[in-house]
This record gives structure tokens, sequence and C-alpha cells, in this order.
């Protein structure tokens, strides 16, 4: 069951928010509403005494909001601070900034947690950070444009992998502290968080382009542990699943049913099977499959165009 919850509900309560030890921190729209209650059971279920979670609303619907209140799990609305303000993940940054907390994890919405992540704190507190990596090159990630708002060269990607967005923490304190407030001053441009490319991150590449300015070489934390994608069984010891919306009913359900109160530790099923599925299904259909999908889902085809680089926006 949640420790410490407060019960204030979509926006700040009034005087100085306390300053927390630990706080775990996630942020979502109405299309990942599902997906956040889930992790919250998930975090229920199989993070025993975790530390209290506060959630950024970046358009909530008011049927998540209201399970929020229910369950006593504190929603803060971000508010319009720049013009881009919800592209780019620029939100996120500043929740960062935001949130009263002396360390902090910052849990995606479309992911659930597996274990217990007591040392990823422990590793906070040690190093002011804890990172994983994507496994794609920041010379890919990065733009140039990205580069002079971190006031780095261009050649200063190469070797470098990029750091996840997704799942991260920091303490705000020192060096850490300083990376996070300089985030905020660079992402409010909004050619520097902006993507050019297809294949260019957003927060993922200021925040990692800052940390290996500052701090030269960068600890990582195993990515397949920590940030797993494929599957909930990707590894042995998995502590992370980011399954990106594609829990199965059944699972979804369970966690939306233990959001708190007691429950045994619970593992969603490997999704694996039901994505090769799909596949079957597109090739032995072609072009009627995608006009199904549009029928289902309010979809197109894929074209050319689908090809621009992604704003940061998802609202389906």
């Amino acid at each position: 069951m949640y420790r410490g919850v407060t019960h204030s509900q979509h926006g700040r309560s009034r005087g100085s928010p306390t300053v927390e030890d630990r706080l775990i921190v996630t942020g979502a729209s109405s299309a990942f509403g599902p997906s956040l209650l889930a992790l919250l059971g998930s975090l229920n279920l199989n993070w025993p005494g975790h530390p209290r979670v506060r959630v950024y609303d970046i358009g909530l619907d008011d049927v998540t909001l209201r399970i929020l209140g229910e369950h006593g799990v504190e929603a803060v609305k971000v508010p319009e601070f720049c013009p881009h303000w919800r592209k780019h993940f620029t939100w996120k940054i500043w929740a960062w900034n935001d949130l009263p907390a002396k360390s902090f994890l910052w849990l995606d919405a479309g992911l659930v947690v597996l274990r217990p992540l007591d040392e990823v704190f422990e590793t906070i507190e040690q190093l002011g950070y804890f990172v994983v990596p994507t496994y794609h090159s920041l010379t890919e990630n990065a733009s140039e444009f990205a580069c002079g708002g971190c006031r780095v060269s261009p050649d200063f990607r190469k070797g470098k992998m990029t750091l996840a967005g997704g799942v991260i923490g920091f303490r705000k304190e020192g060096k850490t502290r300083e990376i996070l407030e300089e985030s905020m001053s660079i992402a409010l441009v909004e050619d520097h968080i902006a993507a050019r490319e297809k294949m260019h991150r957003h927060d993922q590449a200021i925040v990692s382009l800052l940390l290996y300015r500052t701090f030269g070489e960068v600890l990582m934390a195993d990515g397949v542990v920590y940030c797993g994608w494929t599957s909930p069984k990707q590894t042995a010891e998995q502590k992370i699943w980011v399954h990106r919306r594609m829990l199965l009913p059944e699972d979804q359900k369970h966690f939306e049913a233990h959001i708190s109160g007691e429950g045994s530790r619970y593992l969603p099923h490997d999704t694996r099977a039901v994505r090769r599925s799909r596949v079957w299904w597109r090739r032995l259909l072609g072009g009627p499959y995608w006009r199904l999908r549009g029928v289902l889902h309010g979809m197109r085809r894929p074209t050319e165009s689908d090809e621009t680089p992604y704003d940061g926006v998802r609202e389906r």
C-alpha cells in the first residue's frame, strides 16, 4: 500500500510542498491513462514499501483522475509554461525540476515494475544519477541544435550511447541539480529540444549530452534488466518491462485492481506470441489488413509522411 500518500488532486496543494528523501515520478496524457494505472498496480504488487508516487498530468481524462483520487495518488497538472510545453517531452524536464524530493526515479507510464528497485535509489544517492543506455548512438539521436544548446561540438557525440529517458533518476543536489536546471533552460528553446530527423530524441538527447559533458564517463545500469522492451522475461531477474501499451487485457485488469491494498507479486504474460500473430495477419492480408485496422482504430496505412520527426505528442 502507498506510504505517505497525500490527497491533493489535480493540482498543487496550498503552501510549500514537503521535500521528501525519495519520490517515484511519472506522467501521462489520456492516451496513457490505462498504462499509468497498470504502472501503479505493478508498483504496489511488485515493490512493497516503495516510495510515494507523484503523477504529472498533461491531459488525463476525468475517469483516470477520479481513480487516482480514490487511491490517494497525487496528480499535479503541468501548466503551459512555454509555447511548446506539451511537445518534445519538454513537460517531462519541467516535472523533474518541479518535484519536491532530494532523490527521484522517473518511470514512464508505458512500463510495469517487476521487482523491487531499492538499489536504484542507493545508486542515485551514491552517484547522483541512475541511467540505462538505449543502445543507440548519440550521433544518431542528438541533433546539432541539441549540441549547440548543450554547448558541445557535434563531434562530442561520437562513441557515446544515448541514455534512456523512460527510466532515469537524479539526486537534486550539486552537479546533478545543475544538470536538471540547465536542461530546463535549454529545453525552453524549441530548436534545441525538437527532433529534426526521424531518429532524433528530445529529453534523452539533452540529458545525455549534459551528463557526458559533466562527468565524462557515465556509469550505466543494464538496459535489459532495467528497461527490457521485448517481454517481461527478456532476461533473468528482469526488473522493468517497457510494454508500450502492449499488456494483455487480463494483466491490465489485474494491475488496475491492485493500485492500493494488499496483493501478491504478479508478473504479466509475455506478449510476443500476440505480436507474432499480428505480423502473420499483416503478411496474409496485405492491403486489406490496413483498411481493417483503419476501421477499428481510426488509423491509416503508413505513408512517406509518417517518416517525419516525432514531436512527442501521442493522442491515441
